[in-house]
Parts: C-alpha cells; structure tokens; sequence
C-alpha cells in the first residue's frame, strides 16, 4: 500500500511541474494569472504537448536506466584499469 501511494505522489508532483512548464513556456517564461483564468474559462486554448503523461513518464524511466547502465560501465572499466 505505501509503494502505491509513493508512486501515485510522485506521478502527481511530476505531472504538476509538467502542466506548470507548460503554462509557463505557453506565457513566454512566466506565469500570466491573467492568460490562466482565461484558459480556465475556455477563452484562451489550453497548452497542449504532443506526449502524454504517461509517454513522458516512460521515456523519463528509460533515460534513468541508460544512465544507470553508464553509471555501471564506468565503474567497470575502472575497476578493469586498477
């Protein structure tokens, strides 16, 4: 149960700072309040990605193991020097 909620939150928390991004870079680098209230009332057109979520939570988990399995080769080829 608590590796449900750990996952659940940390998807969450990511896709907060993914919708935030978006907003932003929608805005030209800051937050309008302005342009936010006009999304919410269907004036404006929401930013749209073309990944979902959870296309962009696989890649993301893809780039971690490459990076871990680069991690691991360089720990082995310096062990092979000594």
């Amino acid at each position: 149960m608590a590796g449900l909620l750990y996952v659940y939150s940390r998807t969450s928390i990511r896709a907060a700072k993914r919708n935030a991004q978006l907003h932003r870079e929608a805005d030209g680098g800051q937050i309008s309040w302005q342009n936010e209230n006009l999304r919410r009332h269907g004036v404006l057109k929401p930013p749209s990605s073309d990944k979902t979520l959870v296309a962009e939570l696989v890649g993301e988990a893809k780039q971690q193991i490459k990076g871990d399995e680069k991690i691991k080769a360089r720990a082995t080829t310096s062990k092979e020097k000594d």
